[in-house]
């Protein structure tokens, strides 16, 4: 008898588990694309820099900033190695969401097509939601928007 009463348990808490991940996951389906850019924008501080400040007085919402994205990489069958992504803000604009890179003299942007791609084409694939990077330089008082776009051969 207790054999019996064991398996009605087992697949009561069978099916409990499995009512639960597909409720998880649908919820995780049709969440807002925005949904990850907002618990991104609550998660890096802002200190009151003069970008931050040279940001807002531009226009943006300076939402959160000096985000850290942790990668990990492995070549053929070798052993995953960490490697890091980092961008400086999260802004926000007439309601479009755009990542902030501050353009510094130790690493400059290179101004071409293959350029920028090589370096920023990796936050674009991530954040998929975001309208654009923002390449602010707040000494040189300059601020480019950089977009991607696929394009049908």
């Amino acid at each position: 008898m207790s054999q019996l009463g064991d398996g009605f348990v087992f697949v009561i808490v069978v099916i409990l588990l499995l009512w639960w991940l597909v409720h998880r996951f649908n919820r995780w389906l049709h969440a807002p694309p925005s949904l990850r850019l907002r618990r991104l924008a609550q998660d890096g501080p802002v200190d009151a820099d003069e970008s931050v400040v040279w940001l807002e007085t531009c226009g943006y919402e300076v939402l959160s900033g000096k985000h850290r994205i942790p990668l990990a990489v492995a070549v053929d069958d070798g052993p995953m190695q960490a490697t890091r992504l980092y961008f400086d803000y999260l802004v926000q604009k007439d309601d479009c969401y755009y990542l902030v890179k501050i353009d510094r003299a130790r690493k400059p942007i290179e101004w071409t097509p293959s350029g920028l791609r090589d370096r920023l084409l990796a936050f674009t694939l991530m954040f998929p939601e975001c309208e654009g990077i923002v390449i602010a330089d707040p000494k040189g008082q300059t601020i480019h928007t950089v977009r991607f776009k696929v394009e049908d051969e």
